[in-house]
């Protein structure tokens, strides 16, 4: 993955891009001229993701499940040096308290979204630049909360927690690390979280979205392209007196 010619390119790490917010992360950057390390479960998706880049544009596809520290290690072995590293991967799954499957969506969802976050950051973190940035994916939900969205909730939370405390580690290193917390975005996720909603609560997908949208002062969903955006300007020279935030992109839905 070493860069050849006079201009030595960038290196972006972003986990979860092969779909969603990863995916637009991964052709954001690869539009900016970095060298993208593209990260995920399903090695068929960040394919995908790869082969929507342009013919002068660099996208490295590679199979990792990041609850798995070892194959985090190995995808990024050959990597020498990371300028930006986006944080992205992870799961929604809604549960009460008291569902039959409540433990098991506990697990799953913090084992993801949380461990996993710790786990990408513990595999890089040597490997990242002076000057270079962080961005974790974050939430909405990492500020507030909502019914039956306990471990969500909770998991990204945690990653703000994180964030804020390696934002201090590594303030040193000159390394910004900062969040984005999206409301909701026109991804598949949040179609399937539709889904799962209109199935709990007896309803429609289209009267679930239409509640959501109504919540949302523009009045519409977020693209994955305009979270992209701001985490690829979070991740600019532009940026470098930013650290520590959680930022919010919710169509004005949420003020904290």
């Amino acid at each position: 993955m070493e860069a050849s010619g006079v201009m030595k390119r960038k290196t972006a790490v972003i986990t979860g891009a092969g779909s969603g917010i990863g995916r637009a992360a991964a052709l954001h950057f690869a539009q900016k001229k970095y060298r993208v390390v593209a990260l995920g479960r399903t090695l068929s998706k960040v394919a995908e993701t790869a082969a929507l880049a342009r013919s002068d544009e660099e996208i490295f596809p590679i199979a990792v499940d990041v609850t798995q520290p070892a194959q985090l290690t190995q995808a990024i072995q050959s990597v020498k040096q990371v300028n930006a590293l986006v944080i992205n991967a992870g799961i929604c799954e809604q549960s009460a308290t008291n569902d039959a499957d409540a433990d098991l969506v506990w697990r799953r969802v913090i084992d993801t979204n949380l461990t996993g976050s710790w786990n990408t950051v513990h595999a890089v973190s040597e490997r990242l630049h002076q000057g270079a940035k962080v961005v974790f994916v974050s939430s909405g939900l990492g500020k507030l909360g909502r019914a039956e969205y306990t471990a969500y909730a909770a998991s990204k939370h945690g990653m703000l927690g994180m964030m804020k405390c390696l934002a201090l580690e590594w303030a040193p290193r000159k390394i910004n690390v900062n969040a984005v917390c999206p409301g909701w975005v026109d991804t598949d996720m949040a179609l399937s979280d539709l889904q799962k909603s209109a199935q709990r609560h007896r309803s429609s997908i289209d009267a679930e979205e239409l509640l959501a949208t109504a919540a949302i002062p523009i009045g519409r969903f977020v693209s994955a392209a305009e979270v992209a955006s701001l985490i690829g300007w979070l991740c600019s020279a532009e940026a470098t007196a930013i650290t520590g935030q959680a930022c919010n992109i919710s169509g004005g839905e949420f003020g904290l």
